[in-house]
């Protein structure tokens, strides 16, 4: 391992020793705020993973935080599951979804695609708020999760968040990570490379539905009540949106440090409905003038060093040199170590 991987090795681990430690140095304001945080990071990085590097610019996904809080909430109040075993569930009915839905959609592209996203969202919001099963427009209280214990869902939160990193992470230096990145870069050249384009984008899109609706279910494991227009808002989508571009539109560490001056603005400012809702437009659009990269992209042209790498390097050429030809010069570095 090279020195900058140590380096990095170090800073995660120390960050994560921190967070689990939270009961020691942190008491329940402490609790409540990074469990905000988590989820909201959780949120973004799935959205992250759809518009920064499948080039799915998506303002529906709140169709996935409404499915996963009312998956929970049915198999609690109707089914008698576990609030747990209900928890897990809401990823699988996501994903399942997730394939009609991504099937329907995917016949749109670029703005009609984001629009085409939204109706669909719409139409969850209008058919869970008119279902009596699922409480009509009133919502659903889920006296289950009234007895999780804070701490636990303190470190469900922390784990889904680490978790969902460490998965996009994983999935961006695989293969079909690297279809993505392609896709996402010149669709019709990965095409012509061979790249099976509908397939890929399918899998980002289901693997965001099942992370989203983990999250949202976690959301409503703490609330513990879900209601239609709160579930199904597209405000999910707009701070979603909000926490990657100011954060950092295609890194990893973008939706995190967004995530973290979202939750800051938030308990700031979020008594003050009007006055939130400006600063953070005005937030955006400053970012997208003076660093349109975001905070991550503007850490990493200053130091030229990232925490989570997803870009691996070409193997080298097995092509042997031609006898009495110059060596090759060396590659500059891709990074500081």
């Amino acid at each position: 391992m090279t020195r900058a991987g140590r380096r990095r090795t170090a800073i995660a681990a120390a960050l994560v020793v921190v967070l689990v430690a939270c009961p020691t140095w942190g008491g329940s304001g402490a609790r409540t705020l990074l469990i905000l945080f988590a989820y909201n990071a959780a949120l973004a990085q799935m959205w992250n993973l759809l518009a920064g590097y499948a080039g799915l610019v998506s303002f529906g996904q709140q169709m996935f935080v409404g499915l996963g809080g009312y998956t929970l909430a049915v198999g609690c109040e109707r089914f008698g599951l576990g609030v747990w075993p209900a928890f897990g569930l809401a990823a699988v009915v996501a994903a399942v979804l997730a394939v009609p839905i991504g099937a329907l959609t995917f016949r749109l592209k670029g703005g009609y695609f984001a629009v085409g996203s939204w109706v669909v969202a719409e139409v969850f919001r209008l058919l869970f708020g008119t279902w009596g099963f699922v409480g009509n427009a009133s919502g659903m209280f889920i006296r289950r999760a009234r007895d999780v214990d804070p701490w636990l869902l303190y470190y469900v939160a922390i784990g889904l968040l680490i978790g969902m990193v460490a998965l996009v992470v994983a999935t961006l230096r695989s293969r079909p990570g690297l279809a993505l990145m392609a896709i996402r870069d010149a669709e019709d050249a990965a095409a012509s490379l061979g790249v099976h384009v509908w397939r890929v984008k399918l899998l980002a899109f289901v693997v965001a539905a099942a992370g989203t609706a983990l999250a949202s279910a976690l959301v409503t494991v703490q609330t513990p009540f879900i209601q239609p227009n709160a579930a199904f808002s597209i405000q999910w989508s707009a701070a979603a949106s909000f926490m990657v571009v100011v954060g950092g539109l295609g890194t990893v560490e973008g939706p995190l440090l967004g995530a973290a001056v979202y939750v800051v603005l938030q308990e700031r400012l979020g008594a003050n409905g009007a006055v939130h809702l400006i600063v953070l437009g005005a937030i955006s659009v400053i970012v997208m003038l003076v660093a349109p990269r975001g905070l991550a992209g503007l850490v990493r042209d200053r130091l030229g060093w990232t925490l989570f790498p997803v870009v691996r390097k070409p193997p080298p050429s097995a092509t042997p040199r031609p006898a009495g030809a110059p060596p090759q010069a060396p590659q500059a570095p891709q990074e500081k170590a």
